[in-house]
Order: structure tokens, then sequence, then C-alpha cells
């Protein structure tokens, strides 16, 4: 507060009163920030809802017969990443993998569905299985091949190395 010449006392400004800056500063800051929130909510997907939980737990005792399958099978798997042409190669290894022509493999990312890619390998000409996929932006993967009867998964790290060796999961044995 400032003094007149008369002795009276003339008014601050309510604009340059501090106090009344954090009174508003709170507020305003919670409502930026909670348009960001929803912003960032509306346009990054991360695809970590399932829509139908009962459907995914019964499909779960399927993935483990496919395990055990493979198991039984003695099933390996050597992929080789080449990510300046994506190209993936596969070479297998167990009971009747040379009768494998056409093989899925799954890239998952561990937190974002939107970066998944889903590919077929076939095989060629040298004996191997190859198959072309799209960039991989990320470094850290969950890789599964797999035929209707069998799968193999593993964990991807292309900071560490290119290649993924595969086997078996341990599984629960028969009951």
């Amino acid at each position: 507060m400032t003094m007149t010449k008369a002795g009276g006392v003339t008014p601050i400004p309510w604009y340059r009163v501090p106090f009344v800056w954090l009174l508003i500063g709170v507020p305003a800051s919670s409502v930026i920030l909670g348009i960001i929130m929803i912003t960032l909510a509306i346009r990054t997907d991360d695809g970590l809802v399932i829509d139908d939980y009962y459907q995914h737990g019964k499909e779960i005792n399927q993935v483990l017969a496919r395990d055990q399958t493979a198991r039984k099978r003695n099933a390996q798997a050597r992929l080789v990443f080449d990510t300046h042409t994506g190209v993936l190669s596969a070479d297998l290894a167990g009971d009747n993998m040379g009768q494998v022509h056409t093989l899925a493999c799954d890239l998952m990312h561990p937190t974002r569905s939107g970066f998944d890619q889903q590919l077929t390998l076939q095989r060629g000409p040298d004996g191997r299985l190859h198959g072309d996929f799209a960039p991989l932006n990320q470094q850290r993967w969950i890789v599964q091949v797999s035929t209707q009867d069998w799968r193999l998964v593993g964990n991807l790290n292309l900071s560490h190395s290119d290649t993924l060796e595969l086997s078996p999961q341990a599984v629960p044995p028969d009951s």
C-alpha cells in the first residue's frame, strides 16, 4: 500500500498481489494438466484392455497343450533378424521339424499392442524359413513362433543381439 499526500491509503491493484496469483495459478494449472492428460489418453492406444476375460482364460489350456507338444517334439528355433533388410530367417530343429513349410511368427511389444506384428515365414530354397517384417522401432520384443500344434516363445532385445534361440517353455506335466 502506498500513502497519498493527504494521508489516505491507495489500495494496490489486485494483479500485483502475489497471493491472488497463487489462488488463480493452482486451479488453472490443474485444468491445463487435465487437458494434456485427456489429449494423451485419446491419442495413444496402450492396448492393455482385453474385452473378453473369460474366453481368454479358457484359451490358456490350449496354449499349455501347444507348449507340451513343443517339449515332446524337442522343438528348437534359431531366429536371425536382419534389421537393415527387414528379413527374418529361422532354422528349426527337433522331431519332424523339416516337414514344417509355413511358420507363424508373432512379434509382440511388451506393453504396446499397436506395435505388434504377425508374420508368416515360408521355407526357401536354402531350407530356412524366411519372412519380412516392418521396421522395429523398439528394442524389446516377445517373439512367438508356432504352428497349429506347437509354439515356442522367447524375449528378444535388439540392443544386445539380432539372434534369438528359442526352446520349449517349462510346463507342468500332463495330469
